[in-house]
This record gives structure tokens, C-alpha cells and sequence, in this order.
């Protein structure tokens, strides 16, 4: 790791999720591309919250999440000189997220000592999550649960177009962008998410 790579690495805290992001002036993208540790904080400290709740959502874990965010934060560094102003700084960051979002997972099934249930059905830490919202009702922590737990059954790349379109608002321009993949593909993946969603969640309500 450069010393401006520690530097970037030094300040990757855990974020609050939640939050509008507003974009950034331009040329603090230009100055960050060009080496700007300064603009690149000014960066981090806009995309954060939006990334960790992409990480999150996918996992469900607070501490995986966090290391996710930083790998893409120190990813999209080492990547800012190959970066174009064709498409907005947060579609490309979400791009990173994507591809960083989507390894983390591969990289977790092919450990010899994660199984399928632990990769793809991840539960709520309940703990963990009354620690960082300890003013959440038990109604918000139950619901909380109730969704880990339906996402989680989703494939990776149906549960990850879903959360780009419900929970960050992200057009279907935009995660076709972000995902690299065809318009088409991406309205499958989200309309087989959401009826893949519905019906597990009427399933688990007709439970004793």
C-alpha cells in the first residue's frame, strides 16, 4: 500500500446508513483524478453512506460492510486516473461497488470453510444492530430481520439489482450502467426479484 493509499485507508470509518447524496462540483472528481488526497476525503465523504448501504444490504453485517466499503473506496483510488467524465462520479463509483460487492460474496462461497447458507443467508446480528441504532423500536429491529432474511434468499445479482432500484433509487439506466449489463437483463433481474420477494414473503407469512 503507497502512502497516499494509507493516508485514504486512515479515514474509512463506519457510516451512519441513510441519507440524500448530492453530487459533488466536477472538478473536485478532476482534482481528486489528478491526486488530490484532500478532494478525494471531500469524495469519500459524500459516496460513503451510499456504498455502505449497498455493502450492508447485500450482507446484513456490519463488519463486512465496513470492509467492503473500504476496498472500494481504496479500489476507486488506484482507479481515479483511468476515470472519464462521461458518466457521473457516482455511477462510476457504483460500478466499483458492484464489482467489489459481488467478489466479496464469490470469494466467501469458495472458502472451503463457508457453506451456501452462510454466503447467501445471512441473518441479522441483532446485537450488533441495536448497538448502531439504539434508538430503533423493536418493531424496526423485527423488521429488519424480516428483510435480511428474504433478500438473503435471492440470488446475488437479482438481490443487488433490487437494492440499487427500491433502496437507492437508481434508474434502470443506471444499474444496467453500474451492473455492466444489457437494459433488458437488468428489468428481468428486478421484476424476477420482486415477484422471487413476494412470494417468499407470503410463503413465510402462511407459516404457524
Amino acid at each position: 500500500m503507497t502512502n497516499h493509499e494509507a493516508h485514504v485507508a486512515g479515514w474509512l470509518l463506519l457510516p451512519a446508513p441513510g441519507g440524500a447524496v448530492m453530487e459533488p462540483d466536477a472538478d473536485v472528481a478532476h482534482a481528486a483524478k489528478h491526486g488530490d488526497v484532500r478532494a478525494f476525503e471531500i469524495l469519500y465523504e459524500t459516496y460513503k453512506r451510499m456504498v455502505w448501504n449497498v455493502a450492508y444490504r447485500m450482507t446484513f453485517r456490519f463488519d463486512e460492510a465496513e470492509d467492503v466499503t473500504q476496498e472500494v473506496f481504496l479500489a476507486a483510488w488506484r482507479a481515479l486516473p483511468r476515470y472519464r467524465n462521461e458518466a457521473a462520479f457516482s455511477t462510476w463509483l457504483y460500478r466499483i461497488a458492484v464489482n467489489t460487492t459481488l467478489n466479496h460474496l464469490r470469494a466467501a462461497k469458495s472458502n472451503p470453510v463457508s457453506t451456501d447458507k452462510d454466503v447467501y443467508q445471512a441473518a441479522l446480528d441483532k446485537d450488533q444492530f441495536i448497538q448502531y441504532n439504539p434508538e430503533a423500536p423493536a418493531r424496526a429491529v423485527e423488521a429488519e430481520q424480516t428483510l435480511a432474511r428474504l433478500l438473503a434468499r435471492l440470488e446475488p445479482e437479482r438481490r443487488l439489482a433490487l437494492i440499487l432500484r427500491e433502496i437507492e433509487g437508481l434508474s434502470y439506466e443506471q444499474i444496467a450502467e453500474a451492473m455492466e449489463t444489457p437494459l433488458g437483463t437488468v428489468r428481468s433481474r428486478i421484476a424476477r426479484a420482486r415477484e422471487e420477494l413476494a412470494a417468499l414473503a407470503e410463503h413465510d407469512e402462511g407459516k404457524p
